[in-house]
């Protein structure tokens, strides 16, 4: 079952996996999620009005409980997740929450996660070609979906695809893309996607989508990793924790 679950993500870059989740396995830890989101949004008013639409590193969070983010952990490590990935000694690298903007006419933009990184073009052209960066994100809420261009995670942009995602020539990264395909998303369902590959999110329905994000082993990719994301030594020697979480 997982070679050929794989193969897709290999050749195209995604795998959307239909009614993955029962409904217990989502209740688990959604009351944390939604407390995390809660307190977010009170301290971070200000971004979230200027156009914020996700936040990040949940398992370090001041505003959850030990026992909360041991929860945490002991989801992101299951076997049923882990397994969904191809490559070799895969490593946990962080966690997101993905929801609208405060403002509904803020439109959303193609990118690559890798464009945000400090690498040239040429590098990123390069990088593509072996690194893994993979989304496994969980719907909370029926939404609208993730538009993505399949194989990109391989291969480099088209010429207007390039100055769509960089706002070059008078062109916008809202601007439709013919290769685009939509992924709609269900509640109990999971996407894995490559971040590297060039994709949008789309706004509305209230989205809350808990995105678990793994990477290669390797330094180039793991520099980027927050310690304070992982279970400390106690934790990791008490628990079921399998070797994503390791340094």
């Amino acid at each position: 079952m997982k070679t050929e679950l794989a193969g897709n993500y290999n050749e195209q870059g995604f795998c959307h996996y239909q009614n993955f989740f029962e409904e217990e396995e989502l209740l688990c830890i959604e009351s944390i999620l939604n407390k995390f989101h809660g307190n977010w949004l009170v301290e971070n008013e200000r971004a979230y009005a200027e156009g914020v639409l996700n936040s990040h590193s949940l398992t370090s969070s001041q505003y959850l409980e030990p026992h909360e983010r041991v929860r945490l952990f002991e989801f992101i490590a299951q076997k049923k997740i882990v397994n969904l990935l191809s490559f070799e000694d895969p490593k946990f690298l962080n966690t997101q929450l993905f929801f609208d903007p405060k403002n509904v006419g803020q439109k959303n933009y193609w990118h690559r996660d890798i464009q945000y990184t400090s690498l040239s073009v040429e590098e990123q052209k390069r990088a593509i070609k072996t690194q893994n960066v993979v989304h496994v994100r969980i719907p909370f809420k029926k939404e609208l979906g993730i538009e993505l261009i399949p194989k990109t995670h391989r291969d480099w942009d088209t010429k207007e695809e390039f100055e769509i995602r960089n706002s070059l020539n008078g062109k916008n990264p809202s601007d439709a893309l013919e290769r685009g395909q939509l992924i709609r998303l269900e509640r109990g369902d999971v996407l894995l996607f490559s971040a590297n590959m060039i994709h949008r999110g789309l706004y509305g329905n209230n989205r809350f989508s808990f995105d678990i994000i793994f990477c290669d082993n390797k330094p180039e990719i793991l520099k980027f990793r927050d310690n304070n994301n992982l279970p400390n030594g106690l934790e990791l020697s008490e628990s079921c924790f399998v070797e994503v979480f390791k340094q």
